[in-house]
This record gives structure tokens, sequence and C-alpha cells, in this order.
């Protein structure tokens, strides 16, 4: 299954295409200012090469070159996750603990490479699945002398499925909709749906033990 074609929005739910255009952030301002008694006015939203980052405190190794990056955008749009408060920050351009350098790791053995390297320079290693983590879950720890998120975006295959025992085996980058697209062909399904389907993973299911409102019982991941 190929990598996601389209970039994650750095400071709204979603992608890119997902952005409400000024006119609906005008709408919204305008009704919310209904309901307070109170003017709103939506704040201006940077763009991303207007966003100023500290320079990467690391040197990413040779051998890693090819999966990990330290591109200005990348290191954007991985800085924040879903909560609100982290949202406010990327519109206002607050940017003070961005990750050093963003890996991409392809398969296990350029994953354990990459965490290799990290404990071994003494990074933090963040992993990063949709970006919805609403808890704080991707950032940076403030502390750390270099951090390192690692998207597993490019590992997000159906690497089997027993037809007998219904049981899979998937890699934690897959989206939701890609995994019930995959699973829907075998006529069968997941039915975990919480709210953040559309952008999340089943790692980050997994990791976060997920629930949602149609992701409760049976389809919930303990």
């Amino acid at each position: 299954m190929a990598a996601r074609a389209e970039r994650r929005s750095f400071w709204t739910w979603g992608y890119v295409s997902d952005e409400p255009s000024d006119a609906e952030r005008a709408e919204a301002a305008r009704g919310l200012s209904e309901r307070i008694g109170a003017e709103v006015t939506p704040p201006a939203i940077p763009q991303t090469v207007d966003i100023e980052l500290r320079k990467p405190r690391l040197e990413v190794p040779a051998a890693l070159a090819g999966s990990v990056s330290t591109e200005h955008v990348e290191r954007v749009t991985h800085t924040y996750g879903g909560h609100s408060l982290e949202l406010l920050r990327a519109m206002r351009g607050e940017f003070v603990d961005p990750p050093d350098a963003v890996a991409h790791p392809r398969n296990e053995a350029e994953l354990e490479a990459t965490l290799e390297w990290c404990d071994r320079a003494g990074h933090a290693a963040m992993p990063y699945g949709g970006g919805t983590s609403v808890v704080w879950g991707v950032n940076a720890p403030a502390d750390a002398e270099g951090a390192v998120t690692v998207d597993l975006d490019e590992m997000n295959s159906v690497l089997e499925v027993d037809d007998v025992s219904r049981a899979g085996r998937f890699q934690a980058g897959i989206l939701g909709p890609d995994l019930e697209a995959a699973l829907k062909a075998k006529g069968l399904t997941l039915r975990h749906y919480p709210q953040s389907f559309p952008w999340s993973t089943v790692g980050g299911w997994v990791a976060t033990r997920s629930p949602g409102y149609t992701a409760t019982k049976h389809p919930q991941i303990y």
C-alpha cells in the first residue's frame, strides 16, 4: 500500500484539503460571537515557510539519510497532535519544541536502526501514527537534547488475514479507512470506528487502547 500522498494540516484535524476556508472560518466566528455576546475574530494562520523553528540539534547518520528528514515542513507538521490547545499554539505560530528530525522507516530493519541510533545518541524517539492524539502524546519532551519523531506512515500494509480464524496481522501505520477497505475485500471488518477514524492508525489504536462512540464493547481495543 502506498504511503500517504497528502500532507497533514499543522493547525487542524485532517489533511490540508480538510482545512476550512477563510469564509468558513469567518462564518464560524460570527456564530460564536452571537452565542457569547462578544466579537470573535478568527486568527490569521501562518504560512508553513514563515514558521520559525530552532535549528536541528542532531546529525542524521548517512545510513539513515533515505528515511530520516530534518526538512522544515516535516518538523512543522509533526510538532503537535490534535489537542485544542496544541492547535491553538500552531495557529499562533508557536513552535517552541519541534522535533529535530522526522523518520519514516519503510520496514522493520529501518525502524530498528532508527531506534538504535536514538538510543545510542541519547535522542528522544516519539512514535507517530496519524497525529490525532489529544493527550499530548506526540510532543517532543521539553528537556530532550535531541528529539526524533518516528512516523510509521510507510509501514501501512495488511500482512496476513487467516480465513479460518479471522485473525490478522497489520502494520502499525495503516490508516483506519485503508484497513477497512482491505478487509472489506475479504468480507470482513474490524468494526473499530473511533472519532479519529479517517486519520488515525492501527498502531495508535493499540498504543492508546482506543475507544469511541462506535468503538465500544466487542470492537474496543483492550
